[in-house]
C-alpha cells in the first residue's frame, strides 16, 4: 500500500477541489461518485462546476495521471485515506443537516477498505455527528480499526482553488493520534510551509467549522443592519466600512453591504448551528437573529424598489442583472438575487435577467432569461444589479439607454461608479446610500 493511496468520495464543489489539490501534490487520487454521467464529463477534463482556474487544473493532474474517476467504491479498496464529501442538505422538518447520503457513503467505504484505513469526513456536519460515526464503525466493523477523523473546509466559492492552495489553518480532529497524523500527512506540502494545524477532537472540529460561519455571517448581517441606518440618517457605508474595518480586531472582511448573504453554505450552517444549540438546551440566539435579520432583507430591498416605482411593479419590467448569490461563481443556491426574481414575480413585475455564467430557470412565462445585459434591459423600467461581477462594474450604461423604458438602477451590491459620464443621466439608487442622482 502506497502512503500517497487516497480516495475522495463525493465529486461536488468540495470534493473536487480538494480530489484536484491533492493530485495536483503528485499523490495518487481516486475519485468516486455515483453520478456517472458527473464521471463522464470529469474523465474527459470537464468539471460539474463553474470556478476559476478548476478545468485548467483538473486537465493538469489528468495529464499527469495522478487522478482518476470511478463510480464504484470498490475500486478504491487499495487506498488507506477516505475524503467524504458528499452533501448535507438541510431538513425541512428539522431544520438540521440530513446525514443520509454520508452515513451511506461510509458504510460503503468500510465495506471495502483495508484495515486501518481513515476516513476523512470534509462535509459540514452537526457536532457529535463523527463521534456517532466512530463509535457505529467500532460496533459493526470492529475487526478493520478504521478511523473517523472530522477535516472540515474552509473555501470559499468563486477562489475556491485559490483557497485549497492558500489556507490560512487546517483542522483535524479525532479521537485517534495516528489517525490525525495520517491526514496531516497529506497535507505535507502545507505543513512544510508552517500553515496552522489545529490537531482537536472530532466535536471541537466540527464546532470550529460551524462557529466560523456563523460568525461571518453575523458580519454581513451586522453591516447591511449599519447599511439601512446610513439610508436613513446619510453617511456612505464604505467609508463607515473602512473605518471599522481597519481595525485590527474587526478586519474589513465580510463588511460589505449588500442584499444578504446566500450560497450553500452561510444559510444550510447557520440554521443548522441554531438548531443544534436549541436541541441541547443552549440557544444560540445571536445566530437566531442573524438569520431572521438576513431573511428578511429580501423584503427590505423589494420595498424600496416599489417605493422607486411609485409603489407598483405589476405590469412594469424589470431587468435583473446577476443570479449567482456571489461573483465568479455559478451556484445559485439561496441567491438574494433569485429571491429578488421571485418577489418580484408575485407582484406582477416582468423580469428579463442575465448572468454571465449561472443559469436559473422558473416556469413563470412573465420571466426570461437573457443572452445578453442588452436583451435583459430592453424596455426595463428599473434595472437592478444583483451579483456584483467586475463587467457590471465596468460597464458603461449609456449603451443601454436607447433600450431601457426609464432609467433607474438599483444597486444592490454598491458596483456602479456613479462618477461615470452616463451615471448623470441616470437615477441611481444603491444599498447603504441616501444619495439619488437625478436623471434628465
Amino acid at each position: 500500500m502506497q502512503a500517497e493511496s487516497i480516495c475522495v468520495v463525493g465529486v461536488g464543489y468540495v470534493g473536487l477541489i480538494q480530489a484536484v489539490g491533492l493530485a495536483s501534490f503528485g499523490l495518487a487520487v481516486k475519485c468516486v461518485d455515483l453520478d456517472a454521467g458527473k464521471i463522464a464529463k470529469l474523465r474527459n477534463g470537464i468539471p460539474p462546476i463553474f470556478e476559476d482556474g478548476l478545468e485548467d487544473a483538473l486537465q493538469s493532474v489528468i495529464a499527469a495521471k495522478t487522478i482518476s474517476f470511478t463510480t464504484d467504491v470498490a475500486e478504491a479498496r487499495d487506498c488507506d485515506l477516505f475524503y467524504v464529501a458528499v452533501g448535507t442538505p438541510t431538513s425541512e422538518r428539522t431544520g438540521n443537516a440530513r446525514l443520509d447520503y454520508l452515513e451511506a457513503a461510509v458504510s460503503a467505504i468500510a465495506d471495502v477498505a483495508p484495515v486501518g484505513a481513515v476516513i476523512a469526513v470534509k462535509s459540514t456536519v452537526p457536532i457529535g455527528t463523527c463521534a456517532a460515526l466512530q463509535a457505529r464503525l467500532d460496533r459493526d466493523h470492529a475487526d478493520k480499526r478504521l478511523a473517523i477523523v472530522s477535516n472540515p473546509e474552509f473555501l470559499r466559492e468563486g477562489t475556491a482553488l485559490k483557497d485549497f492552495f492558500n489556507p490560512e489553518r487546517i483542522v483535524i480532529g479525532s479521537a485517534s493520534e495516528s489517525a490525525r497524523q495520517r491526514v496531516r500527512e497529506s497535507y505535507a506540502a502545507f505543513d512544510q510551509r508552517g500553515i496552522p494545524m489545529i490537531l482537536s477532537d472530532t466535536s471541537t472540529s466540527e464546532t470550529i467549522k460551524y462557529a466560523a460561519n456563523a460568525f461571518l455571517a453575523t458580519k454581513v448581517t451586522f453591516i447591511n443592519e449599519i447599511s439601512d441606518l446610513v439610508e436613513t440618517v446619510g453617511g456612505d457605508i464604505d467609508d463607515v466600512a473602512r473605518g471599522i474595518g481597519l481595525d485590527s480586531r474587526i478586519g474589513p472582511q465580510f463588511l460589505r453591504a449588500g442584499p444578504g448573504y446566500g450560497g450553500s453554505c452561510f444559510p444550510k450552517d447557520t440554521l443548522a448551528l441554531a438548531t443544534i444549540g436549541r436541541r441541547h438546551g443552549v440557544q444560540q440566539q445571536i445566530v437566531e437573529t442573524v438569520i431572521r435579520i438576513n431573511d428578511s432583507r429580501r423584503f427590505h430591498i423589494l420595498k424600496r424598489i416599489e417605493l422607486a416605482m411609485g409603489d407598483k411593479l405589476s405590469g412594469k419590467r424589470v431587468a435583473v442583472l446577476g443570479l449567482a448569490f456571489k461573483a465568479n461563481t455559478d451556484d445559485v443556491r439561496d441567491s438574494p438575487a433569485v429571491d429578488i426574481v421571485h418577489a418580484l414575480l408575485e407582484e406582477g413585475a416582468e423580469v428579463r435577467a442575465f448572468d454571465p455564467v449561472a443559469k436559473f430557470t422558473v416556469d413563470h412565462r412573465a420571466y426570461q432569461q437573457c443572452e445578453s445585459m442588452a436583451d435583459a434591459c430592453e424596455g426595463a423600467s428599473a434595472v437592478l444589479i444583483a451579483t456584483e461581477w467586475a463587467q457590471f462594474r465596468s460597464f458603461d450604461f449609456s449603451a443601454v439607454e436607447p433600450l431601457v423604458a426609464r432609467r433607474y438602477m438599483f444597486d444592490m451590491r454598491r458596483i456602479v461608479d456613479i462618477d461615470a459620464d452616463w451615471a448623470s443621466r441616470w437615477d441611481i439608487e444603491r444599498i447603504g446610500s441616501s444619495l439619488k442622482r437625478a436623471s434628465a
